[in-house]
């Protein structure tokens, strides 16, 4: 029997919202007992380095209409890096709000407590692990099958099927990790993700190709996605070639280092799209995804070393509310209240943090241009800063 949570926390793409995130909704119901459900959401970018589907905007308000009561965005930054820049960025938000009492994420595994121990691991970094990780990257294998090997060299049981292998038990590990860093302030739940439905990638690209997906996502998605394919106005990477190509000229060496950017502008000249570039530069040292983060790194103006900046001030330094359930107001005005950092749900609020200047404001400077160059780039209307004007979904 689960003590009751008064608020849950998970974190999401929805990218698109599917039958899948609706089950893990009604399982973390389930789990936890909570009475609320905050999504920590990723914006116009997500952690696959894509361009989501459509804006967040759109998504917030299909996963208020399909089940979470407050959505809240992961600062950009923190969505593009990579897996452990996007746990961490996420779990800490979540923790700032005040509310949150719990975490639930879906992994493969289901087994929460080998889960835990792997977060365990990375978090402390025995030194056991340490070598084991120098050894694996010796033999020459790539950082995530190096740290893998090391992880599995270190775990007390041999792990399930997939556990160092399968995305999103990678994603569960990297949350536990940032949870027990943080001082373990959240409870800990998994779903078990099991076969069944296409995934999001697959109803992309069904979406994109025009064809039917309503037995895979619910009514309430479907009509907004309907909505947006009438107007062509479906986001994919390929949308930004132009602005990519030029930005790669302009500055691309601190986000790539100089070997891989004399790469990118080398076989520039001969691919338009970047899709077709991504595949040319891509090498066994360069996965097409670590890439795919690349383009967005130069195409946003996040460098590793604001990264840097970023996590020696704590990661996330505000949180945006992009929207909430009318029967949840009680709890926007909690976390307004209880916030350990600056909450965001009007362009005053915006402009304050701007004013304040630091690095609260650089991190959301990024943001409102990030939002620029999506809508430049899907055709979509609004000026300088359009974000600044832009209301707080409720439904």
């Amino acid at each position: 029997m689960c003590i009751p949570m008064y608020s849950a926390g998970i974190i999401v793409e929805f990218n698109p919202f599917h039958n899948g995130h609706y089950a893990h909704i009604t399982e973390t119901r389930k789990l936890t007992g909570c009475k609320y459900i905050i999504a920590a959401m990723s914006g116009n970018f997500v952690q696959r380095g894509e361009p989501a589907i459509c804006d967040k905007w759109k998504r917030t308000k299909m996963a208020l209409l399909c089940g979470v009561d407050v959505v809240i965005e992961i600062p950009m930054p923190y969505v593009i890096y990579g897996a452990d820049y996007f746990a961490r960025g996420s779990v800490g938000l979540l923790d700032a709000t005040g509310v949150v009492d719990a975490l639930c994420f879906g992994s493969e595994s289901g087994n929460l407590q080998e889960i835990i121990e792997a977060g365990h691991i990375l978090a402390k970094e025995p030194a056991q692990y340490k070598e084991s990780l120098r050894i694996e990257l010796d033999k020459g294998l790539s950082f995530a099958a190096a740290k893998g090997a090391a992880l599995e060299e270190c775990l007390t049981t041999t792990p399930s099927e997939g556990l160092l292998t399968k995305p999103n038990n990678g994603l569960a590990i990297e949350y536990c990790k940032a949870n027990i860093l943080l001082g373990e302030k959240l409870t800990l739940f998994t779903t078990h993700r099991q076969q069944g439905g296409p995934s999001a990638t697959a109803i992309r690209k069904a979406l994109v190709a025009g064809d039917n997906v309503g037995d895979f996502i619910s009514k309430e998605a479907e009509s907004i996605l309907q909505e947006i394919c009438e107007k062509n106005k479906l986001a994919v990477l390929d949308d930004f070639s132009d602005i990519f190509r030029y930005l790669l000229y302009i500055d691309s060496k601190q986000h790539l280092g100089e070997g891989l950017d004399n790469r990118f502008r080398r076989l520039c000249g001969y691919h338009s799209k970047i899709s077709d570039l991504l595949l040319a530069v891509k090498t066994k040292r360069y996965t097409y995804t670590r890439l795919q983060r690349a383009v967005l790194g130069i195409m946003l103006g996040i460098s590793p070393k604001d990264m840097e900046i970023y996590d020696q001030n704590g990661g996330a330094q505000y949180i945006r509310i992009l929207g909430f359930r009318k029967d949840a107001a009680n709890l926007v005005g909690e976390i307004t209240r209880k916030a350990k950092l600056p909450v965001i749900t009007h362009g005053a609020a915006i402009d304050k943090v701007l004013q304040e200047g630091g690095v609260a404001a650089k991190m959301l400077e990024q943001e409102l241009m990030a939002g620029d160059v999506y809508r430049i780039a899907t055709g979509a209307g609004g000026g300088y800063r359009s974000e600044r004007g832009q209301r707080v979904v409720v439904v």
